[in-house]
């Protein structure tokens, strides 16, 4: 009796076998788990990008199981890390990874947590990719950091083509001191002064700054003196370089007349935050001095194929993604690439050379993912968002585009 038993049990395990498809038989036996590091700002400041970049990469690794059948499966596993844009923070958390066994990360989001997890990435073979971080002080040939969106100078390049489209013809900056955010300052500053414009010394406030007062007094008297000095005030403007901070510096400038008679300009850091459209105070002041901040964008010609992650994204998180958030949902693509290549891990050197090869060669939602001798996107397309009243509501208008020298505006 026990032999029959067994050999019905093997027989009904062999035809188990037998209808199984052949693909689903080995996703079942060969699968590999592949721990991803995900160091993101779920609360606090750059919230918005976080929480889209996470969702962004859940949907990847559904799409990439469903999309890549013909693939030696890989399961991805998410070991995810708030960093809430603290460098310190971020510094903890990939050296918890790091004990983890974790020898890819993507995030995280701004320069200043790049420049501080570096170190510690290329001296114990950890490949970061960063779908967030600009400071061209970090585009360095054979590093471990690549960042799959285009440095500052490239920002650059296109807010001082909407300056000079405006009329400006000096600017006072006002910007967050950390790696993002100085750079940034620093190629507008540099760009919009070899095409004949004047920049103001400005005012560089520190990350845990809570009072804007000295602030935005000093950049007014900057204006005054300006003004005094025979320049129109509508040729006049204010750089805003910083994060969701900008929501307290509005607080803090809206009962100043100067500025807020003054054309506003921002940057990657604030474009489609939901902690600005939040405030209806700081959003109607951001509406009423325009306000458009450039951001690496979505190219029009493949909305069909970025349209629909962009939905699904939102639909998690209830926030509009863009193109940065959209890069990582790319980034799980190109890694998927490299690790179909043979003993992948087993190297790191090569891998990383693998990881580079795929993007090069990849063409995802967000365009070409190729990137330059320093490991950053090559190329990249901007918009400007700016805040305005529709319905009733604040929400985030795109009012021009910049693409391959050519601005556009609505």
């Amino acid at each position: 009796m026990k032999i029959r038993v067994f050999l019905r049990v093997m027989v009904c395990g062999l035809l188990l076998v037998a209808i199984t498809p052949t693909g689903e038989l080995q996703a079942a036996s060969s699968q590999r788990i592949v721990k991803i590091g995900v160091l993101a700002s779920l609360n606090g400041s750059g919230f918005s990008l976080g929480r889209n970049t996470v969702a962004a990469l859940r949907i990847a690794a559904a799409d990439i199981q469903n999309i890549h059948p013909q693939y030696n499966p890989v399961r991805f596993r998410f070991l995810v890390r708030d960093t809430q844009q603290d460098p310190s923070r971020a510094l903890n958390a990939i050296q918890d990874l790091h004990s983890r066994g974790v020898k890819i990360v993507i995030g995280p989001q701004t320069s200043s947590e790049v420049a501080m997890i570096k170190p510690f990435a290329d001296a114990n073979n950890i490949l970061v990719i960063s779908q967030g971080s600009t400071a061209s002080s970090l585009a360095i040939p054979g590093d471990n950091i690549l960042r799959f969106c285009p440095n500052d100078r490239r920002e650059a390049e296109a807010l001082v083509a909407l300056l000079q489209h405006d009329g400006i013809r000096a600017v006072v900056p006002l910007w967050r001191n950390d790696a993002g955010n100085n750079g940034l300052h620093d190629s507008v500053k540099i760009r919009f002064q070899a095409f004949g414009g004047r920049v103001t010394p400005g005012f560089r406030y520190d990350p845990n700054t809570s009072d804007f007062s000295a602030a935005t007094n000093r950049v007014a008297s900057q204006i005054g003196n300006l003004i005094s000095g025979g320049i129109s005030p509508s040729a006049i403007a204010i750089y805003l370089a910083g994060f969701d901070e900008v929501v307290d510096i509005f607080h803090s400038a809206q009962d100043n007349p100067t500025l807020a008679n003054t054309a506003w300009y921002g940057s990657d850091g604030v474009a489609l935050s939901a902690a600005l459209t939040g405030d209806s105070s700081a959003a109607g002041f951001a509406a009423s001095v325009g306000y458009p901040n450039p951001i690496f964008g979505l190219p029009d010609a493949l909305r069909n194929r970025w349209q629909p992650i962009a939905d699904q994204v939102e639909g998690r998180t209830g926030i509009t993604p863009d193109a940065f958030a959209l890069s990582a949902y790319d980034a799980l693509f190109v890694v998927n690439l490299a690790l179909q290549h043979p003993k992948p891990l087993k190297n790191f050197q090569k891998f990383k050379q693998e990881v580079i090869e795929e993007a090069d060669h990849y063409h995802g939602i967000t365009g070409s993912t190729a990137l330059d001798p320093a490991g950053d996107r090559l190329n990249g397309d901007f918009d400007f968002w700016a805040v305005r009243l529709r319905s009733g509501a604040y929400t985030w208008l795109r009012v021009a585009t910049y693409s391959n020298g050519l601005l556009r505006v609505f």
